[in-house]
């Protein structure tokens, strides 16, 4: 498949993943042009994280087709391509990386590999050491990294996405397991990103306060299908995600963010006066 579009960074026809019988991802069609940022919304399970890891290189598609800057993956271009796309998801590299430093982990995104090649420079060392001081990691460069907390690995993932400075940039679940005060400052190092790069930014996510008003796209995933996709004021309002979650939820927006509402009755407290608790 050859892009005729330069400004058209990602594209899929019928994209799907299959597991046995189980489709994890079924038929997406999704365009992303360069500059565009796109949150994907959806519950979990509903193959976000497998669609990121495909159009990032590190997992196969089964049928239909994908394009990622001009290129199908292949076995002579698929480090050269992981290169330009930086790739921030913990669920992802917490299976690979154990006891590794946050210098080589970093270092190994100039590679598009687990770890560094042998011909790093020293520039390229100095560059990972002030991406991770950036992020406040500077005293913690010789840590293991499964001695690091969550925030501080997800800060580690995202200088390894940017050392390359990416074209683009996929953020999977990075809000999943910060505390606020580390929540807020990857959502800051995001907004800044976009605004001030030429980086095209995929955000994924399933909490609609992170939904940043910058991501004027989005994309609805359900059960491994696109629901919807268009304008994010559009999508992600009281009608569509209370159609979407197959729930009545109320869509509000507080300082910018959005706030989904929902009222969620379980019985529980009667069911254990029922039984003489």
């Amino acid at each position: 498949m050859h892009n005729t579009e330069p400004d058209v960074v990602i594209r899929t026809e019928k994209l799907c993943c299959q597991a046995g019988h189980r489709y994890l991802l079924r038929d997406v069609n999704w365009e992303v042009k360069r500059g565009q940022h796109w949150v994907v919304f959806g519950m979990n399970g509903c193959g976000k994280t497998t669609l990121l890891s495909i159009v990032a290189g590190f997992k196969k598609h089964t049928q239909g087709k994908l394009e990622v800057l001009g290129e199908s993956y292949g076995t002579d271009n698929v480090l050269s391509l992981r290169k330009r796309i930086g790739w921030v998801s913990s669920s992802f590299f917490d299976k690979y990386y154990n006891e590794e430093s946050p210098l080589k982990i970093v270092l190994s995104g100039l590679f598009g590999t687990f770890g560094p090649g042998y011909d790093v420079t020293d520039e390229q060392v100095v560059l990972a050491k002030e991406l991770l001081t950036r992020l406040g990691l500077g005293d913690k460069i010789g840590r293991p990294f499964n001695m690091m907390s969550k925030g501080e690995r997800q800060n580690v993932l995202i200088a390894r996405a940017l050392i390359a400075k990416p074209e683009i940039l996929l953020l999977d679940e990075p809000g999943t397991g910060l505390d606020v005060f580390a929540r807020e400052a990857m959502l800051s190092t995001v907004r800044e990103l976009a605004e001030e790069t030429d980086v095209t930014v995929i955000y994924v996510t399933h909490y609609p306060e992170e939904i940043l008003d910058m991501f004027e796209n989005c994309m609805l995933l359900k059960n491994g299908r696109v629901y919807a996709k268009g304008k994010t004021e559009e999508l992600m309002d009281t009608e569509h995600l209370s159609a979407f979650l197959d729930y009545p939820v109320q869509v509000n927006k507080l300082n910018g963010k959005m706030q989904i509402h929902l009222t969620v009755h379980a019985g529980i407290s009667e069911l254990l006066q029922g039984q003489g608790v």
